[in-house]
């Protein structure tokens, strides 16, 4: 099997080191590539990939939503999250399914499942990730969920898109007079944004300074592994959970759709965090 994660940039990826430790360890004939692939250049890539020159594909930023359009088919999500992170190809038919739902949601009750079943949830954010994330914690009916944003906009449109859900949703900006009182009251705090990722200047969440015990404070962020905020949150006395389990368990859902086979999500922490140690 050929398979492969794109993006524009993707040469950071860890994907391929996780998949080709659980290819070796389950004795799988398959490779697994990064494919740097501007947006210009999406449309001849899926023409490829529909043609046989590869099996499957994760997606990432900033093709999640353009890819979409190429699709026969959508399942698992990605309709109602509107974006695809993975893409399985039978015959000439390209089918599309968003495994990030599922990647976190695990992620967050296999670590955390007694603060996970609590009701409160603050996302920082309103991208594509952040979509993912809300639609997961809606699905499971949760009491309250908070979209901070830095435009207050694009928290609207988000918000606007979670139709049918059983939870009150609300929004806000960063300069509002209720983001420390909505830092205060969540029970889950989860950064979906770029701050304190290595190659971004910005390191702090505004509000955060207000995390304390008995939180669980999630960042999807995995270089570092420890975040500025995660590290915030553990002085603070707060549970914290790291990015590099959303990308494990989203890469496993993906890797059974492909290979049918199940993934060895410890082999595939322990391969990962090796990978970081030698960056």
């Amino acid at each position: 099997m050929v398979l492969g994660v794109i993006g524009h940039p993707v040469s950071h990826s860890l994907s391929p080191v996780m998949h080709s430790a659980a290819a070796k360890s389950l004795g799988l004939d398959l490779t697994y590539d990064t494919y740097d692939v501007p947006p210009d250049e999406l449309e001849d890539l899926m023409d490829r990939f529909r043609n046989g020159d590869m099996d499957g594909l994760n997606v990432t930023v900033p093709h999640k939503v353009a890819v979409m359009e190429y699709m026969n088919e959508l399942m698992d999500n990605a309709e109602k999250v509107g974006a695809v992170n993975t893409i399985c190809r039978k015959g000439d038919k390209l089918i599309g399914a968003n495994t990030d739902v599922y990647g976190f949601i695990t992620s967050v009750e296999k670590n955390a499942g007694e603060i996970a079943a609590r009701g409160r949830i603050l996302v920082y954010g309103a991208g594509g990730a952040a979509r993912a994330v809300c639609h997961a914690f809606a699905d499971r009916n949760v009491e309250r969920l908070l979209i901070a944003n830095r435009t207050r906009h694009k928290a609207e449109a988000l918000a606007d898109s979670l139709t049918g859900v059983g939870c009150a949703i609300d929004v806000l900006d960063y300069e509002s007079n209720n983001l420390v009182d909505s830092v205060r009251s969540a029970d889950i705090i989860v950064n979906t944004t770029s701050v304190g990722m290595e190659s971004v200047s910005e390191k702090f969440l505004p509000g955060s300074e207000n995390i304390h015990q008995g939180q669980l404070v999630v960042d999807i962020v995995y270089r570092p592994l420890e975040t500025p905020l995660l590290r915030q949150a553990k002085r603070a006395g707060a549970m914290t959970l790291d990015g590099l389990w959303m990308l494990i368990h989203q890469g496993a859902r993906s890797f059974t759709l492909w290979t049918g086979a199940e993934f060895p999500v410890e082999l595939a922490r322990v391969s990962l965090l090796k990978a970081l140690n030698e960056d």
